[in-house]
């Protein structure tokens, strides 16, 4: 049976051309047909936000569409492809690799053995061009989005395709909500990247990083989590800096699947 380790993608291995390239130039685009003081953007991460709320997880990360709506609600008469500004903008140095190692690492993942897979909520249209222009994409042994299996994490149907021909050891992202719960209810390794790490917890083996309360509690006291609680399937088993720590540490499944 097919062993795969699965990362999140963005934030976690790469960075992509959304804040710094695609929506700037989607607000220069849109500028001539507004006052002034206003802008788009914010209308823009409002909708996607509401989305959210209404567990409309798929279209959530729908940003063609979003777009759409709002320059629609706005009476703006004018056609934005983004899936093309993203094509336009995955060049170098837009779009790069978080770590500069990561391809000899993820290479190193494959001679032991292991399947790698992205498993994304961005649509596939807008992370391949990422992906191929930073060589990622053949590293992947299957990719995962939500247009394709019609689920976002955290949903764990959203790696169905992947369970048909394997079995998920762990998985590896930047969020607490979406991977860390994710990989927790399918019963697979859930592994924290924490690029904001202090310097002090790296000293400290990956495997008990998770259990420093004070470190555990800052975390889930980032902006982004809002009210987030620390209950136990929002909880890494693991916590690493740097995906190179994944060499160093037992890759297996070790916690009991909620929902199997």
């Amino acid at each position: 049976m097919k062993k795969y380790i699965t990362f999140d993608l963005d934030e976690t291995l790469m960075q992509n051309p959304f804040r710094d390239w695609v929506f700037p130039e989607i607000e220069s685009l849109v500028a001539p047909h507004l006052q002034v003081t206003d802008r788009i953007l914010p209308e823009i991460i409002k909708e996607q936000r509401e989305r959210v709320r209404e567990k409309r997880d798929v279209a959530a990360y729908d940003w063609d569409d979003i777009l759409e709506v709002v320059l629609a609600e706005h009476g703006i008469p004018i056609k934005i492809n983004i899936a093309d500004l993203v094509r336009k903008h995955s060049v170098d140095p837009k779009v790069f690799l978080l770590e500069r190692n990561a391809l000899t690492i993820l290479g190193e993942l494959k001679k032991r053995k292991f399947k790698l897979g992205g498993v994304t909520n961005g649509f596939y249209k807008y992370q391949y061009p990422v992906l191929e222009a930073i060589d990622l994409a053949e590293q992947m042994d299957t990719i995962l989005t939500p247009c394709e299996t019609g689920f976002a994490k955290p949903d764990i149907r959203l790696v169905d395709p992947l369970l048909k021909e394997g079995e998920l050891i762990a998985h590896v992202g930047d969020r607490l909500d979406h991977d860390v719960y994710f990989a927790n209810q399918l019963g697979a390794l859930s592994i924290l990247i924490d690029h904001q790490m202090p310097e002090v917890l790296k000293k400290i083996a990956p495997k008990k990083r998770a259990k420093q309360k004070g470190y555990l509690t800052k975390i889930f006291q980032r902006k982004i989590y809002d009210d987030l609680t620390p209950e136990e399937n929002y909880i890494p088993k693991i916590i690493i800096h740097s995906i190179h720590e994944l060499l160093e540490v037992e890759l297996k499944r070790e916690n009991l699947a909620v929902n199997p």
